[in-house]
């Protein structure tokens, strides 16, 4: 028999991975981070509160791994500016699962791809060159030709469009609209 923790693991693995490729630029340092987060959360278990949210646990594990890793490695970048931190997590908090649906995770991709792409123009390129792009503020403020406030400030509106225009999508994958 496998142990829950391990199926919960390998579950929750992909949603890890995706939010530190969210945080680094590096897709071979975001897997080692990603393999770091479970080694440690499978070390701590008893960190877990039961009927807690798994993947919000997981994600501060992997978020501190993150943050660890640029303190003693400058060469790989992180994103560590507070602002973006936070609404990569804004993010992830909302996909995160329904255990009552078999593809939450592949309909959660799709609606948030979707709403990404409805954005207007100024909030989507803050998007993509901070988020998909793995630009820091400053550096998608150069390249945005902008200031880092400006973008911070794109980059909130876009995630309150984001979280309105997921609400709707999932509301009708549930459906309830």
């Amino acid at each position: 028999m496998t142990d829950p923790f391990n199926i919960l693991a390998a579950e929750y693995r992909p949603m890890v991975l995706a939010y530190l490729r969210a945080m680094v630029k590096d897709a071979h340092l975001a897997e080692d981070l990603t393999q770091e987060t479970m080694i440690a959360a499978h070390e701590s278990p008893g960190g877990f509160e039961p009927g807690g949210n798994f993947g919000r646990w997981l994600r501060g594990i992997a978020r501190n791994k993150a943050l660890m890793h640029w303190r003693s490695e400058k060469r790989h970048p992180v994103l560590v500016d507070s602002r973006v931190v936070e609404g990569i997590d804004e993010v992830f908090d909302g996909l995160d699962r329904n255990p009552a649906e078999i593809d939450w995770w592949e309909s959660r991709k799709l609606a948030l791809r979707d709403c990404v792409a409805l954005l207007s123009g100024h909030l989507k390129a803050a998007v993509d060159s901070v988020y998909f792009g793995g630009n820091s503020l400053d550096q998608s403020a150069g390249i945005l030709r902008s200031t880092p406030a400006a973008v911070g400030q794109r980059l909130s509106r876009a995630r309150t469009q984001i979280r309105e225009c997921m609400g709707r999508k999932l509301q009708l994958l549930n459906g309830h609209g």
